[in-house]
């Protein structure tokens, strides 16, 4: 879990579950310290996600404050708007990715790779993808279209019976789902093991649920969110949600408390002018 990505989900599952107002620096400053975050390393990345778009920045006296702003919410948004995107029914059709990129431009092919994975596309064969989401088709249209390939074609494909293969063996060729479940597996194995000591008090409720979810999307990753008829049998899935619903509701309360305490805390009376320059 990088420092930045642990700053929008501070901001998107606490800070703004308890205030919309402007956030002191020396409150996230206190915050991030629960995570060994040295204050340099929070003011730093305060001012890069300022210098994005995703921080907007004020000023109080001498202090300085910060706001998340509709590019750190809307990303947040898209990714959940995604994902409920993939769990609606299966139109039972494939989308497929043919794409041709220089054998010169090894870092160009592999930007292709990685945009296909992130999308949920499985490799069928090294230049062939494919993925049951109608959705993700038009998602890496947009963002291929930058990369030097010399050609690119997008298809709508179905499995028939004349070629001895069905959709399930078209997914486990394309996705190590074995993998992923067992992954999924220890997920919750860490999760029930959240759950089956006592509940933490404030800073260390948010320290384990953001840790947590850092560990639950990394999981998640492999996951190409197939549709119910494409995944193995006893797919832990629905489990894993279970499980990270129940420790979400351990955890919140206490953790967002914290939060709000913290924020609370009156502004020391004479501090150092703070650095808006980044």
């Amino acid at each position: 879990m990088t420092v930045r990505d642990l700053v929008v989900d501070l901001f998107s599952h606490h800070i703004d579950a308890v205030t919309d107002e402007p956030v002191r620096l020396q409150a996230l400053v206190a915050l991030l310290e629960h995570f060994h975050v040295a204050e340099p390393t929070s003011r730093m990345t305060m001012a890069t996600l300022r210098r994005y778009g995703w921080l907007a920045a004020s000023r109080r006296g001498r202090e300085t404050l910060y706001t998340p702003t509709e590019v750190l919410r809307s990303s947040v948004r898209t990714r959940w708007t995604r994902l409920d995107e993939r769990l609606g029914p299966w139109d039972g059709r494939w989308r497929m990715v043919i794409y041709t990129v220089p054998e010169t431009d090894r870092s160009a092919r592999e930007r292709v790779r990685r945009t296909l994975a992130r999308h949920g596309f499985g490799p069928l064969a090294p230049a062939t993808w494919l993925s049951p989401h109608r959705v993700a088709l038009d998602d890496v249209r947009i963002e291929l279209a930058g990369e030097p390939i010399s050609r690119l074609d997008l298809l709508t494909a179905q499995v028939t019976e004349e070629t001895g293969c069905s959709d399930t063996d078209l997914a486990a060729r394309c996705w190590d789902l074995q993998g992923v479940a067992a992954a999924y597996r220890q997920e919750i194995a860490r999760l029930r093991a959240v759950l089956a000591g006592p509940t933490p008090d404030g800073p260390q409720a948010l320290v384990t649920h953001l840790r947590a979810l850092a560990s639950v999307r990394r999981t998640s990753t492999a996951d190409p969110v197939l549709p119910d008829a494409l995944r193995p049998a006893g797919w832990p899935g629905a489990e894993m949600r279970e499980a990270w619903s129940e420790v979400c509701e351990r955890l919140l309360g206490p953790a967002r408390e914290h939060v709000a305490a913290v924020l609370a805390r009156p502004e020391p009376a004479q501090r150092c002018t703070e650095d808006m320059s980044g």
